[in-house]
């Protein structure tokens, strides 16, 4: 774990989700996060579609059926062939889902992009996505999630 301290959420789900970007990140662990909610109907819970190799994911409202890219997806997926939906080994498609980054030394630009995910049904969580970033901006990145 590196120096710095994460921010917390409220919510114990997104504690969970963080302890599980912080596991996973190595040595670029994450120190910045954001935790999605519906811009139309405020719900939390989401079915992704993703391409972690080509570092696009998009949430789909399990209330409202809206799409919202997360992070800097919207401006990749016209180069992506395909995506796939997240599913949990249990079967479930529906998430409760979190984003982590971590920084370049000394800097505001971001280094590495995290999704991690708890399932609805099971509650397993664990990190179901991470990419290399180019998008610069902190803060404008997680405004998009």
């Amino acid at each position: 774990m590196n120096s710095s301290s994460p921010a917390a959420f409220p919510d114990p789900i997104d504690s969970k989700l963080i302890s599980d970007m912080l596991e996973y990140g190595g040595e670029a662990p994450p120190t910045a996060f954001a935790s999605p909610t519906c811009a139309k109907c405020k719900g939390n819970v989401f079915t992704i579609l993703m391409n972690d190799l080509e570092g696009v994911a998009a949430r789909i409202c399990a209330g409202c059926d809206d799409e919202h890219g997360i992070g800097d997806s919207d401006d990749f997926v016209d180069e992506v062939d395909s995506v796939e939906s997240a599913i949990c080994t249990c079967g479930g498609e529906q998430f409760r889902i979190a984003a982590g980054v971590s920084l370049y030394k000394e800097s505001q630009d971001v280094r590495w992009f995290f999704l991690a995910c708890r399932c609805e049904k099971c509650e397993l969580s664990g990190v179901y996505a991470d990419w290399k970033s180019e998008s610069g901006d902190l803060k404008a990145l997680l405004a998009r999630v």
